[in-house]
């Protein structure tokens, strides 16, 4: 790991925190540039698509 945040330091990176049953986990995000946006976006799409079908999460409002 540490190998790896030395390879990673000079990249963007986006920190979120998280509580799951009453314990906070810190999640670091390294943006190296690897990844198509574009592959990336439609994932997140269909995701959601298939979550609110499946009523995981709530529909959005589209009137």
């Amino acid at each position: 790991m540490q190998e790896m945040d030395e390879l990673y330091k000079d990249c963007p990176m986006h920190t979120n925190t998280y509580e799951v049953d009453g314990v906070k986990h810190k999640v670091v995000s390294h943006f190296v540039g690897d990844r198509d946006i574009n592959d990336v976006m439609l994932g997140y799409a269909f995701n959601k698509v298939v979550n609110e079908m499946m009523h995981r999460v709530p529909c959005s409002d589209t009137e």
